[in-house]
């Protein structure tokens, strides 16, 4: 498979796995980057294994040949180009995202958000889950913050760990 280049297929809404499965049986080399991501279902987060780039996957086959059979694909809305090319992706990148897979899923590198006083927050688990507020300062231990709570009718601040709370955009 040298000399062919990965092309980056638009699917359909939520058939990445239907595309992938497709291609995969007309023998054109996939990649489709999972991850887990936390999701609230009955107010409790739950991890569910989902693409990592939604609407999306890379394939990697001879453009001359395959584009039509691609391109008509069940589950593939389009191959991705401008007027000029089609897009392609390189194998480092792909190779990059492989690299951080752990059983068969891309390991998200956690960012700690720098809170700063004013930002908008919202609380996302405990018994304040919904909650909004501003964040006004963190604790010495760094590990809880205080918030001034913006939807009760008086003014109030309250401390919670800072893992429960996220930037409310």
């Amino acid at each position: 498979m040298e000399n062919i280049d990965w092309y980056i297929i638009n699917t359909k809404p939520c058939q990445e796995e239907i595309a992938k499965v497709n291609l995969e049986s007309q023998n054109v080399e996939v990649y489709l980057p999972l991850y887990k991501k936390k999701i609230k279902k009955n107010k409790k987060k739950e991890e569910k294994i989902v693409p990592l780039f939604p609407g999306y996957l890379f394939a990697r086959f001879d453009l001359d040949t395959m584009f039509h059979k691609v391109s008509y694909t069940r589950g593939v809305k389009k191959i991705l180009f401008n007027r000029e090319n089609v897009f392609t992706i390189s194998d480092e990148v792909i190779e990059a995202i492989k690299q951080r897979e752990e059983d068969g899923v891309v390991k998200l590198v956690s960012k700690n958000y720098e809170f700063k006083r004013g930002d908008r927050i919202i609380i996302d688990e405990g018994i304040f889950d919904g909650w909004e507020g501003v964040f006004y300062e963190e604790t010495e231990d760094s590990e809880r913050a205080v918030i001034l709570l913006t939807n009760v009718k008086y003014s109030s601040k309250l401390i919670v760990p800072k893992k429960y709370i996220t930037i409310n955009k």
